[in-house]
């Protein structure tokens, strides 16, 4: 989801080496010499949506910051999807004399939603295979919306059964109408198809499509992807997460601010979600003054996990009254990991020392920044603010956002038995 004005970016990625090369329209390049490549950075996005603008303001911030970049031994690919034409991996590039720009390496056909986990497979095995390097990251452009499920099968008709498929079994069928109402991560609309459906990435589906330990970083540029339930689900994907627990305005990243602290060898990615937040709190109109980012430190995330799963396992789950809450409208709900916690901790009699936990999330959390206000128009409070959302569990209900929520590695990691 983005905000009038407003935004969010996002981006995916390894089901099956048969589908490397699937979709393949052109080949325009060769793998370079193993080695002579020290960073790749992929922008996977999804802009064939509101957002397309915003991605060609995107690019030209890239070729902006490029132009004072040293991009031996650098290299900076987009795959993206917009409104019209098919979707194409493009690379940036500097001619001698320092002028930039961004040229076709390979063009897929529009037979699969770039949304489509097969899809995310296949190009980020054409980057590893295209690009060959000890390292890369990834930044996952689009609309977000955390954890809220599409149940998409990623089918051609709009019609999409779920039945089979998913726990959530109390739902039979998704439709063009209530699709916008289950986003997940991306927004793929193809026009030759169906005008009014949107296709969508849940999370499950997204980590299953990234191989494990190929990225040292993840930067989801795209609203509520900030929630330890994606965070968790991702662990084995990268060493390091970004992310926003709220929306973010339209523009997103200002990445002609941030590239000079990504694309190098070795990622500033504190320095980078520092220029992020300045950008929108320092930001000449007042109205745009608002902002969440976090850095995650990945090795981290089970000590927090381990605290968690003892905390909450006798807890009262505490009312939503007084709880910060980062969403708004029909999505999530979402509110403050770090609060949400400690409140159970409190409630369980068996809990162990909250100071454990805060700990924990010092060493997991090694970046965070929020505005004095949030989306709502609400004030952040500095002592709930731990930079990552969650959603607030409860085993009665059935919803079929629950049913889904089932399935996600951080509830079966620290919920089972809860209430029982």
């Amino acid at each position: 989801m983005k905000i009038s004005g407003l935004g969010s970016h996002s981006v995916i990625c390894l089901l099956a080496s048969a589908c490397v090369l699937a979709g393949c329209v052109s080949h325009k390049d060769e793998p370079r010499q193993e080695g002579s490549i020290k960073r790749v950075v992929l922008l996977y996005a999804v802009a064939s949506n509101n957002l397309y603008s915003n991605l060609q303001s995107d690019k030209s911030e890239i070729i902006e910051a490029a132009k004072d970049i040293d991009l031996s031994g650098l290299s900076m690919l987009v795959y993206q999807v917009t409104p019209t034409g098919n979707p194409e991996l493009l690379e940036l590039t500097k001619d001698n004399t320092g002028a930039c720009e961004f040229v076709q390496v390979k063009e897929y056909s529009r037979d699969l939603y770039s949304t489509d986990p097969v899809r995310i497979s296949e190009v980020i095995e054409d980057v590893r295979h295209l690009r060959e390097s000890e390292n890369y990251g990834l930044i996952l452009w689009s609309h977000g919306t955390g954890i809220d499920p599409s149940f998409s099968t990623h089918g051609n008709n709009p019609l999409l059964s779920v039945a089979s498929e998913r726990d959530a079994t109390s739902i039979e069928y998704i439709t063009a109408e209530n699709v916008p109402g289950l986003y997940s991560f991306g927004s793929d609309r193809d026009m030759d198809k169906d005008a009014s459906y949107y296709d969508e990435t849940d999370i499950d589906e997204l980590a299953a499509a990234i191989p494990d330990g190929m990225f040292d970083f993840i930067w989801f540029d795209a609203c509520y992807m900030s929630g330890i339930e994606t965070i968790y689900q991702l662990r084995n994907k990268c060493d390091f997460f970004v992310g926003y627990p709220t929306e973010v305005y339209t523009p997103g990243m200002p990445y002609d601010q941030t590239i000079p602290y990504i694309l190098r060898e070795t990622p500033d990615l504190k320095g980078a979600a520092e220029k992020f937040f300045n950008y929108y709190s320092q930001h000449q109109a007042s109205s745009y003054r608002v902002a969440t980012v976090a850095v995650a430190d990945m090795g981290e995330i089970e000590r927090v996990a381990e605290y968690c799963r003892a905390a909450y396992a006798d807890a009262t789950v505490p009312s939503v009254a007084g709880l910060q809450k980062y969403s708004r409208n029909s999505f999530g709900p979402f509110y403050d990991f770090g609060q949400y916690t400690r409140l159970m901790a409190e409630s369980s009699p068996s809990a162990p020392d909250v100071r454990g936990f805060e700990e924990a999330m010092e060493r997991f959390i090694i970046y965070k920044a929020a505005t004095e206000k949030d989306f709502n128009f609400n004030p952040i409070s500095p002592e709930n603010y731990s930079g990552i959302s969650c959603y607030r569990f409860w085993e009665g209900d059935s919803s079929e956002k629950a049913l889904y929520y089932h399935t996600l590695d951080w509830y079966n990691r620290v919920y089972p038995g809860l209430g029982k």
